[in-house]
């Protein structure tokens, strides 16, 4: 453990570091998306959720002294790797430079990385606070873990492997980044005890609904395997789940107006995030 402290607050991260990580990440993540037979798995799923990125922002952070240069670093990481797997991806895309219509969703979190870098930063204090932060980080993975988990029980094996990393990865980080005996013990205390809620008193929505403004709506899916959309009311869908994916669907009414979502299924449940609106 103590050679992978060496590297997660005692390394020098540098700005030519961040751009070769952020380059690095970026081909890696747009290369393993165009393997068709592993669609739907684990090692595609860096290209989908946030669990890896995760990773990648906490070393960066915890590795610069000052609190504005995690900020900085973290930020342009991302806004460099983000665009720089679509950019790769547009070759392999039917549609071409239509896949920046999914870039949106990745543009938001690359601003959150802004305040949450330096939020993130108290992890190099090591005290309480560090506890009560970490545990935001190590709360969203024990919730990725069991949601992986119920993923890879409805299509086994897929997402195993990540179910398993996003359990290994919060454990890593208490035992990496907290070097008292009790705030490992209170960090891994607040783990376990989200893993039993979130286990037990949480579970997939199969179902979820889009209210759209007054209108008559019609609809285009990119991939009619992931959803099924049942328009009623001219202006309310439900979406039914169908299969582990990632699908676009774009809305349009007949006064020209155009709202597109991006959607993800997984473990049964859907994600529904609003793209843009024209």
């Amino acid at each position: 453990m103590d050679k992978f402290k060496k590297y997660f607050g005692q390394l020098n991260m540098t700005w030519s570091r961040v751009f070769l990580l952020a380059v690095i990440t970026a081909v890696y993540t747009a290369l393993i998306n165009q393997v068709s037979f592993l669609k739907d798995t684990s090692f595609q799923d860096i290209a989908i959720y946030v669990d890896w990125w995760i990773l990648f922002a906490v070393f960066i952070i915890v590795n610069c002294e000052k609190w504005w240069e995690a900020a900085l670093k973290c930020f342009v990481f991302f806004l460099v790797s983000q665009p720089l797997i679509y950019l790769i991806e547009v070759p392999f895309y039917a549609q071409g430079w239509e896949i920046f219509r999914y870039y949106d969703y990745w543009f938001k979190i690359t601003l959150l990385t802004l305040p949450g870098a330096v939020i993130a930063f108290q992890l190099k204090k090591k005290n309480w606070l560090s506890v009560l932060v970490l545990s935001v980080a190590t709360g969203y993975l024990a919730y990725a873990s069991v949601d992986y988990y119920r993923a890879a029980m409805t299509n086994f094996p897929n997402h195993l492997l990540s179910a398993i990393f996003a359990l290994g990865l919060a454990i890593f980080f208490i035992f990496v980044l907290l070097d008292n005996k009790k705030h490992r013990i209170a960090a891994l205390s607040v783990l376990a005890a989200l893993l039993i809620v979130f286990g037990l008193f949480t579970g997939p929505d199969k179902t979820e609904e889009i209210f759209l403004e007054e209108g008559s709506w019609t609809y285009s899916m990119e991939d009619e395997s992931v959803v099924m959309i049942e328009m009623t009311d001219d202006n309310h869908a439900t979406l039914t789940a169908k299969q582990n994916g990632n699908t676009f669907i774009h809305f349009e009414n007949t006064d020209g107006t155009e709202i597109n979502y991006y959607v993800t299924v997984s473990g049964g449940g859907i994600w529904i995030n609003l793209l843009d609106e024209d």
